[in-house]
């Protein structure tokens, strides 16, 4: 049995997880406040909405009231985030999406990236989602993109889109990149564009934000588009 100051200690630590509220799961509770912006949230509700364990929300939930990002009366009062376009940016800054991600590389001979893309429109497997400036084409057309990403859950659904598209393998320097999604929770309000699944503008933003050339011309028009989402002007 724990004494109450081990008991302490070790609630403190579980805690201290969350200095860094951008790293691992917890985005998945971010992406859920951003995406339903400006919903207030019970603990309960957002837990089951994001798919982490109540005391994880919970945990993230007094890492953002701490920050100064959300605020909640009580405990049993509902999360509300009062700053979004600071949260949203914060984790786009922290984020790197080419330093931090899972790539399988692939290469196409096909140079329409829409005619591409069209090829996706008749996979039976609808568990991915585009990413990247290859989405930003669909959502918000700003930059035309030489690569493509494309988020799956494993290796093996990369190998079977590779082969229904007829991609050839290489190392290096492909022009599609298969991204090995970190959770569940990449997956969250995917959008269905011209019969192409796309990341939610949220993630498709905190992917763009970071990424070389004119990643971050394509992050601050898809920004308008989230901002008149939310309904706020800044």
């Amino acid at each position: 049995m724990f004494t109450k100051n081990e008991q302490r200690l070790k609630s403190e630590r579980r805690d201290d997880q969350l200095k860094n509220l951008f790293a691992k799961k917890s985005t998945d509770v971010i992406r859920v406040l951003l995406i339903n912006y400006p919903k207030t949230w019970m603990m309960r509700d957002l837990a089951e909405e994001s798919g982490v364990a109540l005391g994880y929300a919970s945990r993230v939930s007094k890492a953002l009231i701490k920050q100064r990002l959300a605020l909640r009366s009580s405990a049993r009062a509902e999360l509300k985030i009062i700053d979004p376009t600071e949260l949203l940016r914060r984790w786009a800054t922290f984020a790197n999406f080419v330093a931090r991600s899972t790539f399988i590389e692939y290469y196409t001979n096909v140079e329409d990236i829409k005619t591409f893309l069209k090829g996706l429109n008749d996979e039976k497997n609808r568990e991915y989602a585009l990413t990247g400036l290859a989405g930003a084409l669909l959502v918000e057309p700003f930059v035309r993109p030489t690569n493509i990403h494309i988020y799956v859950k494993t290796e093996d659904s990369a190998r079977k889109f590779a082969h229904h598209l007829d991609l050839m393998p290489i190392e290096e320097n492909g022009n599609v990149k298969f991204v090995i999604a970190p959770s569940e929770g990449i997956f969250y309000a995917a959008q269905l564009i011209d019969k192409i699944n796309v990341v939610s503008d949220i993630q498709l933003y905190v992917d763009l934000y970071n990424y070389p050339g004119r990643g971050r011309e394509a992050a601050d028009e898809l920004y308008k588009k989230i901002e008149k989402k939310w309904g706020r002007r800044e």
